[in-house]
């Protein structure tokens, strides 16, 4: 499988955070549009039953960086006194992560910080064009987004590399997350600047760039903090009930740690079950994250 980053540019604002498991659920919604049911119900057969996933996104992180793992301070050498700095101090570049470097870690206003605002909408019935009792207002929650990494693992035996660029770009026009229909989740990248990284994937030590399913996970250890996703379904599949189980997960910057030196690209596993209606039974939720080699902690 081959890793790929791409920087997006936000053009609007977000009322959806850019995570992978959310991301991946649009990727799988753009190429049932461009190349229909059958060519995603292919890639997922082989996902659904866990043999290799097709494709795994990470979340997104500012232009340059990436998340600090998630492991006590004393695994990161740092200075117990100060915590609360070192909270703060959550971002890194890639050579930084893989080296150990982590008292170069930058906080958020250094990196490009992102904004949160709350607009007021109202509430309209479109049979009347009037509001129920004359004023039903309610706040909607919008991120102003800086440039962000997304990274990609793609095996491109199963989706072609060009099929991949064509659902992403579908993506970007038709705009990320909730709210689209009125001018959320919009972004533009330069496809001639999607790049390919390669990395020596070989270590004791590696961490996520998405939450994920640790499940039956047979390691040492872990480092994480739990997230629990409440999914909701999208497009055509909003409307008997939107909403899908809650998965408990392992969230982004999960330090896993085996016995001896291995080689990963990605960890975790598929997710289904999600919902109780019969023509739901085919979803699918990304368990999957891609991750990086780390140095092994230092347990002194």
């Amino acid at each position: 499988m081959k890793l790929y980053k791409i920087t997006i540019n936000p053009t609007s604002a977000f009322a959806t955070t850019l995570r992978g498991d959310t991301f991946f659920g649009q990727m799988c919604w753009a190429i049932f549009y461009r190349f229909g049911k059958e060519r995603l119900s292919t890639l997922l057969d082989d996902y659904r039953e866990e043999k290799k996933p097709f494709l795994v996104v990470s979340d997104a992180f500012p232009k340059g960086y990436l998340p600090k793992p998630k492991m006590p301070s004393r695994y990161l050498n740092e200075k117990s006194e100060e915590k609360k700095l070192n909270r703060k101090k959550i971002w890194l570049r890639l050579d930084e992560l893989i080296k150990g470097d982590y008292s170069k870690a930058k906080q958020d206003k250094e990196v490009g910080e992102d904004k949160k605002d709350i607009t007021i909408h109202n509430a309209l019935n479109y049979k009347t064009f009037h509001t129920g009792d004359g004023f039903d207002p309610h706040g909607l929650e919008v991120l102003s987004l800086s440039s962000k990494d997304i990274y990609f693992l793609l095996d491109e035996k199963q989706l072609s590399f060009q099929e991949f660029k064509e659902a992403f770009k579908l993506i970007s026009q038709m705009g990320y997350g909730k709210k689209t229909t009125i001018g959320k989740g919009r972004f533009e990248y330069d496809e001639e600047e999607i790049e390919m990284i390669e990395i020596d994937n070989n270590s004791k030590t590696f961490m996520t760039l998405s939450a994920f399913s640790p499940k039956a996970l047979a390691c040492k250890d872990i480092y994480y903090e739990p997230f629990t996703r409440f999914g909701k379904f999208g497009a055509s599949r909003a409307y008997k009930n939107a909403f899908k189980k809650p998965i408990l997960l392992a969230d982004v910057a999960s330090v896993v740690l085996f016995d001896s030196s291995c080689e990963h690209q990605y960890l975790g596993k598929a997710i289904s079950a999600l919902s109780d209606i019969p023509e739901y039974k085919d979803t699918v939720h990304q368990g999957y994250s891609i991750v990086l080699p780390l140095k092994e902690p230092n347990y002194d």
